[in-house]
């Protein structure tokens, strides 16, 4: 019986893990999409392309991010050409905001899944 037992209750520690995985990626996701809105629109940015086309999706353990690639170009401050280097104005809207978030969610997944949330994600049932 004790065995029987022992995979039912890692059978629902696998399910609460994932449920919590999911909820942090959600969340996690949502913060990144708020601050890269909030800092262009800081610096100016008024186009609805920009805007418009960033999606968030989460599936089960894994959090995917589409964005344009303009993005990550505005981001940077110098680029590599055959003419030589061009040094430009960058704005902090892509590498910052998404490292910056890589680690929270790092720290989140590694940190907090405690016992205590376990026991509240038992009672999301």
């Amino acid at each position: 019986m004790a065995l029987l037992e022992k995979r039912n209750n890692s059978r629902d520690n696998l399910i609460l893990e994932r449920r919590f995985i999911r909820t942090v990626l959600q969340e996690e996701g949502e913060d990144i999409r708020k601050e890269q809105t909030k800092r262009m629109s800081r610096s100016g940015f008024k186009s609805r392309e920009l805007f418009a086309q960033r999606k968030i999706d989460v599936t089960d353990t894994v959090l995917a991010f589409d964005h344009l690639m303009k993005h990550r170009f505005i981001d940077m401050k110098r680029r590599r050409t055959p003419d030589g280097i061009i040094k430009k104005k960058n704005y902090p809207i892509h590498n910052r905001i998404l490292y910056g978030h890589a680690n929270n969610i790092v720290r989140r997944l590694r940190f907090g899944f405690t016992e205590e949330t376990r026991e509240i994600m038992r009672g999301l049932d």
